[in-house]
C-alpha cells in the first residue's frame, strides 16, 4: 500500500531533475501521474517526457504524459482536460517547472529576457493553479505545491534580480491563495528544496564549488508527497524547506 493510492498528480517541467524525480515518487507510493513538459527543452539540456514515463511505466506505475508548455494558458487547460478525462479527478498539482537565471545583473537583462522567465516562473504556476481549481473546488479537496527558493527571501544567496524576484512573487502567490481556497479545504504550500545535483545545476559553472554538498532529487521526494496529503484543514500557506545541506526532510518554516 502506498501513500497516494487512488489519488491524481500533475508534475510540471517532469522530463528532468526534480520533477522526473517527484513524479516517480508520486507513482511509487501509488498516485496515478499526470506529466507534463515542453517538446523540446529550450536550454538543450538532456530528458525526454518520455524518458519519464517509461521509467514509471518499467516500475509499475500509471502515468499520462502530456507535451505542454505551461506559459500557454490554452495547453495548460488542455492537459488538464485530458487529465479528467482519463482520471476522473486531481488531487495534486506540483508546480516544478521554471527557469533558473543566477548572478546576472539588471543591465544584462533585456525586457525579452525579463519577461520570458517571468512568463515561466509566475505565470506557468498561475495558469496550472488557476486550471486544476475547478475540479479540486467541486471535490473540496486539494494540494496545490509550488516551488520556492531560499533566493526568494535573502538576496545573500546570489539568486541575482530576475530569479530572486521571480520566486519572491511564487512565495507571495502561495500565501495568498491559501487564504482565498481554504474554504475550499485546498492547501497550497511552496517546497523549498535546497541546493540540488540536477541537470540544470550542472550547467552553472561555480555550482562544481559545492557539489558535494548537494543533494539528489530523489532526496526531496518524500516532503513531496508529504506536501500532496494536505488539505486545509492540516497544513496549508507554509514553506517547507530542507533546513541546511544533508538535513532531514520534512515540513517547517524555513
Amino acid at each position: 500500500m502506498g501513500q497516494m493510492d487512488g489519488m491524481v498528480a500533475i508534475v510540471t517541467g517532469a522530463s528532468r531533475g526534480l520533477g522526473r524525480a517527484i513524479a516517480k515518487e508520486y507513482a511509487r507510493e501509488g498516485a496515478s501521474v499526470v506529466i507534463c513538459a515542453r517538446s523540446q527543452s529550450p536550454t538543450g539540456l538532456a530528458g525526454t517526457l518520455e524518458e519519464t514515463a517509461r521509467d514509471i511505466r518499467n516500475a509499475g506505475g500509471d502515468v499520462l504524459a502530456v507535451s505542454c508548455d505551461v506559459t500557454d494558458e490554452s495547453q495548460v487547460n488542455e492537459m488538464v482536460r485530458q487529465a479528467v478525462e482519463r482520471y476522473g479527478r486531481i488531487d495534486a498539482l506540483f508546480n516544478n517547472a521554471g527557469q533558473m537565471v543566477l548572478g546576472e545583473s539588471i543591465m544584462e537583462i533585456d525586457a525579452a529576457r525579463w519577461d520570458q522567465v517571468i512568463r515561466i516562473n509566475v505565470n506557468g504556476p498561475y495558469n496550472c493553479s488557476r486550471a486544476v481549481l475547478p475540479v479540486m473546488m467541486e471535490q473540496r479537496r486539494g494540494s496545490i505545491i509550488n516551488l520556492g527558493s531560499r533566493m526568494a527571501t535573502d538576496p545573500a544567496q546570489g539568486g541575482g534580480v530576475l530569479y530572486s524576484a521571480s520566486k519572491a512573487a511564487v512565495h507571495m502567490f502561495s500565501y495568498c491563495l491559501a487564504d482565498e481556497v481554504r474554504d475550499y479545504n485546498i492547501a497550497v504550500n511552496i517546497l523549498s528544496p535546497g541546493p540540488l545535483r540536477s541537470e540544470g545545476s550542472a550547467a552553472i559553472p561555480w555550482t562544481q564549488r559545492d557539489w558535494h554538498l548537494r543533494v539528489d532529487p530523489s532526496a526531496v521526494g518524500p516532503c513531496a508527497v508529504y506536501l500532496s496529503l494536505q488539505d486545509a484543514s492540516a497544513f496549508t500557506g507554509q514553506l517547507a524547506a530542507r533546513f541546511d545541506f544533508g538535513a532531514t526532510w520534512g515540513p517547517g518554516i524555513g
